[in-house]
């Protein structure tokens, strides 16, 4: 994920134009969430409140015109506006009213054309699309969008990428500066037209999308106001809301939102998790004859993320932790990414359950094994002679242990090692934490 400060946000103001929905998920709600995540102030102009969950839009009722006018009077009036998003305006009289107070603004502007809920339920009065089309798309910067908006705008139906290209100019043509064809139903490949074509690809993330297109059009606002070139800014927009559908929430039993929180959430997790790894490590390495329980090859301890997905995710002791006497250890600095083999550990074993996180390997003996029953740590055994060709070690003899245990994870996984290879303890645990007072056990025990 592209880093962005968001540190010099903090005195910024987007303006949302948009729709409450009392399920949270969209509308004004998503927007203020996604402009809070990148440290910008919302301001709102609420056009309609719905009555909506997950299951669809059970009733809309629409602001007056002149109570619209007012909150857009109120909000320019302190004169921070940087960036204006429009959502959900409903009627053709909020259209007109929204689209000449706009009109001489010099600020960017983004055009949702918001006409049906996710769930379920029209969004815009029969007769305020022509008027959308004629007064608001021209003096948008960006226009987004979706499959379905875009077929009724621009009147083709669309089957395909072509399709989409072909829409795409029709509504560029109609005046908006830039147009993008959001791909969310379109095997996730979004369709980029200022007056030349560019094809966006992404992914089709399994998620709940309440709130997608809000999201999306309010990230695309807020990396405008922060300097993007608004293809930059289409592109970042597109991995953010990605990440947000894949973490999405649940909402009742139909349907759900997209998580905004997640890109701050993911930030967060990366430096716990290295702040509690490295206050595991130091009392590890305090732990008075750790040395005896360091095996030739040198030891490693690492811990995930929540949800890892790759050998990134787990960060570790750069190099190995090595012996120097009984009570003394060699050790490198604590990173991502730094060590494969009790990485591959660590995200074998979350594959079968989240919980598990962390993971160290010791010295392999009898006695330790012994120690380990002694103080109630749970065991499972691979055999290396069993190993089959071109898999990874830790990823098969994890798995084969789990399996065995009933496809749960035990503290303990041992070998009995093979042809140039050391015999291995691992001990498993929800944390860092955990794992060092299974360790602490065991040496107290020798």
């Amino acid at each position: 994920m592209k880093y962005l400060d968001l540190f010099k946000n903090k005195d910024k103001v987007c303006l949302s134009i948009a729709g409450s929905d009392s399920s949270g998920g969209a509308g004004i709600q998503a927007d203020i969430k996604t402009f809070s995540m990148l440290n910008i102030s919302s301001a709102t102009v609420i056009t309609a409140v719905t009555a909506q969950n997950s299951s669809g839009v059970k009733n809309i009722l629409v602001c007056p015109e002149d109570f619209v006018l007012d909150q857009l009077n109120a909000v320019f009036a302190d004169g921070n506006i940087c960036g204006i998003k429009t959502g959900m305006l409903y009627s053709s009289g909020i259209i007109k009213l929204v689209a000449s107070f706009l009109s001489d603004l010099d600020i960017p502007i983004v055009v949702d054309p918001v006409m049906t809920a996710e769930a379920g339920g029209r969004l815009i009065d029969d007769d305020a699309q022509k008027i959308l089309q004629d007064l608001l798309l021209p003096i948008s910067t960006i226009a987004t969008p979706n499959k379905m908006e875009a077929e009724k705008i621009a009147g083709v139906k669309i089957k395909c990428e072509k399709d989409a290209e072909i829409a795409a100019r029709k509504i560029f043509d109609l005046g908006a500066k830039i147009v993008i064809v959001t791909g969310g139903h379109l095997n996730g490949t979004d369709i980029y037209f200022d007056g030349d074509l560019e094809k966006i690809k992404g992914n089709l993330i399994e998620g709940r999308t309440h709130g997608a297109g809000c999201t999306y059009s309010s990230l695309l606002l807020s990396l405008l106001v922060m300097g993007y070139t608004p293809l930059e800014s289409a592109k970042i927009s597109k991995r953010f809301l990605e990440r947000s559908i894949e973490a999405s929430r649940m909402i009742g039993e139909k349907g759900g939102s997209v998580n905004q929180t997640i890109w701050l959430l993911d930030d967060f997790d990366r430096f716990n998790t290295l702040q509690e790894l490295k206050e595991s490590f130091y009392k590890l390495i305090s732990i008075k004859k750790l040395g005896t329980i360091i095996p030739e090859v040198g030891s490693n301890f690492g811990l995930s993320i929540h949800y890892p997905k790759s050998l990134d995710d787990i960060a570790a002791v750069e190099g190995r932790i090595t012996k120097i006497d009984e009570n003394k250890v060699r050790y490198g600095c604590i990173s991502f990414g730094s060590s494969e083999h009790v990485a591959r550990m660590i995200l074998t074993a979350n594959r079968y359950d989240k919980r598990i996180r962390s993971a160290i390997n010791i010295r392999f003996s009898e006695d330790l094994l012994d120690i380990c029953r002694k103080v109630n740590l749970s065991m499972a055994e691979f055999d290396r002679k069993n190993e089959p060709k071109n898999r990874s070690t830790m990823e098969w003899g994890v798995s084969e242990s789990i399996k065995k245990f009933g496809n749960h994870i035990p503290d303990v996984i041992y070998d009995q090692g093979g042809v140039g290879k050391e015999p291995m303890i691992r001990i498993f645990g929800e944390s860092a934490y955990s794992v060092v007072e299974k360790i602490k056990k065991i040496i107290e025990n020798l």
